[in-house]
């Protein structure tokens, strides 16, 4: 739909009445779900909410209700920012949104929800804000990003190349190689299971703990380039006081599904 009619659509929800006193599409969450769904809805500045509850307690169902109530009480969805953990995710919960939103807009709901044009996953809207900002940050447009798949095969060739594949004594497959490097480079590293796979490795005797070093260092010699060019280019963009500003001027609410998976790169991200 052309931008002026989702905002003919946000003006229009804007006039109505605050609805937070009777909201029927809220009646089917209990009252700790509502309060958060509420939280600051129709209140100018809001502070940030962090939600703690355990495995199926509807955190995400609370989340997409979250959504749905501030687009009925004139959010813009455009300045709307939902990161997940992956795209079914973001998928399932933009659904979620316009079945609730349609019990109050009707046949507008498609319209409101189809303009949540940043529901995405963080590596999904990490990649799609550098490719925006590419030429401000020093960034070639065409990059790209591998996944872990992609990073397997490539230390595989590694493994191969130097000759770790053939050895008398069971050399750790492509994937714990990957694990040890992974552990140790991430930026909120898993210090006790990078121990665990370290005593894995030094328990196979016959050198391989720095077998394992030297292919680590090996396969990352480029791979670490990348990601410490990725890490240093986000860190820049979200650093830098004007980049932050333009960023941050995009939304006016920031929603976040299962925060505490987050690392510290993400977190710090989401509060830049």
């Amino acid at each position: 739909m052309h931008p002026a009619g989702i905002t003919e659509c946000v003006s229009s929800l804007r006039k109505l009445p605050t609805r937070a006193s009777g909201s029927p599409y809220l009646d089917s969450l209990n009252p700790e779900q509502r309060r958060a769904v509420e939280h600051g809805a129709s209140a100018g500045a809001v502070r940030a909410l962090l939600v703690i509850a355990g495995a199926g307690s509807g955190k995400t169902n609370t989340l997409a209700h979250r959504v749905a109530h501030l687009m009925v009480n004139g959010a813009d969805p455009r300045r709307i920012l939902l990161m997940t953990f992956s795209r079914r995710a973001a998928s399932e919960m933009t659904r979620r949104v316009e079945r609730i939103t349609r019990k109050v807009m009707g046949d507008k709901a498609g319209v409101m929800t189809d303009a949540l044009a940043w529901a995405g996953t963080f590596h999904g809207i990490g990649a799609r804000l550098l490719r925006e900002y590419s030429e401000q940050i020093g960034l070639d447009l065409a990059f790209t990003i591998h996944d872990r798949e992609d990073s397997a095969d490539l230390i595989n060739l590694i493994r191969h190349e130097k000759g770790f594949s053939k050895t008398k004594d069971r050399f750790p497959t492509k994937g714990t190689c990957l694990a040890i490097y992974s552990r140790c480079s991430t930026p909120r590293p898993d210090r006790a299971g990078a121990w665990r796979v370290v005593s894995l490795v030094r328990r196979l005797g016959g050198g391989a703990e720095g077998a394992v070093r030297g292919l680590c260092r090996g396969q990352a010699a480029p791979e670490r380039t990348r990601l410490r060019r990725s890490a240093a280019v986000l860190a820049q963009t979200m650093s830098d006081p004007a980049l932050a500003s333009d960023i941050g001027g995009r939304f006016d609410h920031v929603l976040v599904d299962e925060y505490q998976d987050t690392n510290r790169l993400q977190s710090r991200s989401c509060w830049r």
